[in-house]
């Protein structure tokens, strides 16, 4: 795949205030588990949620669009 392709198939979100990239389609749970194992765990027991810019709970199935910015938060 060439890198042109790539840039094409992935998209730039903010979890935490730190840059991942990751896929076109990716959900939630995707982009949490490419942050920090550790804190997808956090989510997966209830002890963090994951929130919006706007502070707006979201599931880990929730479809992600570029530029999002998420915050995984105390509950």
């Amino acid at each position: 795949m060439s890198t042109n392709n790539f840039l094409h198939t992935s998209m730039e979100i903010k979890v935490n205030n730190q840059e991942v990239d990751i896929f076109r389609g990716a959900r939630v749970k995707d982009a949490v588990l490419q942050y920090s194992l550790d804190e997808y765990r956090e989510v997966i027991r209830g002890r963090k949620v994951v929130e919006d810019e706007q502070g707006i709970r979201l599931g880990l199935g929730g479809r992600l669009k570029a530029e999002a910015h998420l915050s995984i938060v105390e509950r």
